[in-house]
């Protein structure tokens, strides 16, 4: 008799088998991500902190911010139904044998009108909410429950319990406009300027009679009302401060280099010598330039430490130029005028009317300046 070949095994104890080792690796490996958790956070033990002593102590607080201290109004039974979740959760559970006790001992401090027939009606409820697994109460219900304004929850620092009333999209809208808030705050306490104090907001060219683009253009070229009345009536001696680089940030008074009197534009037009490099800026009309005007008599240079040269005025050097490579003489008073006023060579070629390039050019005898170019730098130097 020969040997006969074991059964094969059926179709449904492969498939039983299958879905055995894909259990069993999916526990494994939730297993493995709680412990890597558990490894990453480590929990505080020394800390007895929890999210139930939290939400207990915002009900103590609502309490406290209502009341003045205990609630003394037929309001304890709701405030009871909200705290019973987190008192049986503390106490063991729902089944514990000092439930009532314990919670005797909470209604004592927070409502003691409450007496020992309503935490028994209390605590039977909540075992039957319990029952029909709905024991733990929502941040909305619990809300909703204890009836939470917006100004209270903000008043008492509440985090676990929403507003009554309140949608999931409201809620989301409220806490946009918290996060608003506090950004806002942050930016004021960097020194930034509030939305509403702005100058778009404030719209200070209506109050002046002009435009939105003339308002801007004067207060760049510092002709303001308000600026030139900060230039006249500051009478103190002169500071390191007014030495430094001009900012944006800095005070008008200290911005004593008053801007261009007219933005300068490119345009075709040709100078004495030739074209200037980049494309020549069209130059301010004669008679345009505006200039600090230079102590009465002139400025005078003081000779070199090894007592060489003469006491020398600015006025000795204005000749009739007209345009064209600046000569030495005038090229030297443009740069003394430029030092005894404290400007920079680009606020120099704004007053004049024309580009930094152009001016440094002109002064280093490259270029020359065309006529009406030339008109406003003697207007400027002779101011």
């Amino acid at each position: 008799m020969g040997r006969r070949d074991p059964e094969p095994p059926r179709m449904f104890d492969i498939f039983d088998k299958m879905a055995a080792e894909v259990v069993e690796r999916a526990r494994a490996q939730s297993q493995a991500v709680a412990l890597e958790r558990k490894i990453r956070a480590p929990r505080n033990r020394r800390s007895n902190w929890t999210g139930d002593r939290q939400t207990l102590c915002e009900i103590g607080d609502l309490i406290q911010l209502r009341h003045r201290g205990p609630c003394d109004t037929d309001d304890g039974e709701a405030y009871l139904r909200a705290a019973l979740p987190w008192l049986i959760a503390k106490a063991g559970g729902p089944l514990a044998e000092d439930l009532e006790d314990r919670v005797a001992d909470w209604c004592r401090v927070v409502v003691p009108r409450l007496g020992r027939v309503a935490i028994r009606e209390g605590i039977a409820e909540a075992r039957e909410r319990d029952g029909r697994q709905r024991l733990w109460w929502s941040a909305q219900a619990l809300g909703d429950l204890l009836r939470l304004t917006v100004d209270e929850r903000e008043r008492a620092r509440i985090t676990r319990m929403r507003p009554a009333g309140m949608t999931p999209r409201k809620f989301a809208a409220y806490q946009r406009a918290r996060e608003a808030e506090k950004a806002k705050a942050r930016r004021i306490a960097k020194g930034a300027t509030p939305r509403e104090q702005s100058k778009a907001a404030l719209e200070p060219w209506v109050a002046l009679g002009m435009s939105r683009a003339t308002y801007f253009r004067k207060q760049q070229a510092g002709t303001l009302p308000a600026q030139i009345r900060d230039r006249e009536t500051v009478s103190s001696a002169a500071d390191a401060k007014h030495l430094k680089p001009v900012t944006g940030r800095s005070h008008v008074a200290e911005q004593i280099v008053p801007g261009p009197a007219r933005s300068a534009r490119p345009s075709p037009s040709v100078g004495a010598v030739g074209h200037a490099p980049r494309g020549k800026p069209r130059a301010a009309p004669p008679g345009r330039a505006v200039a600090l005007p230079l102590p009465e008599g002139g400025v005078s240079e003081h000779p070199d430490m090894l007592g060489g040269g003469e006491w020398r005025h600015f006025n000795d050097v204005l000749t009739d130029y007209a345009g064209g490579v600046l000569p030495d003489d005038l090229v030297r008073a443009v740069r003394d005028a430029q030092r005894v006023r404290q400007m920079t060579q680009e606020a120099v070629a704004r007053q004049i009317g024309i580009s930094r390039p152009q001016l440094a050019n002109a002064l280093q005898g490259r270029f020359g300046l065309s006529r009406s170019a030339a008109a406003n730098l003697m207007t400027w130097l002779a101011a």
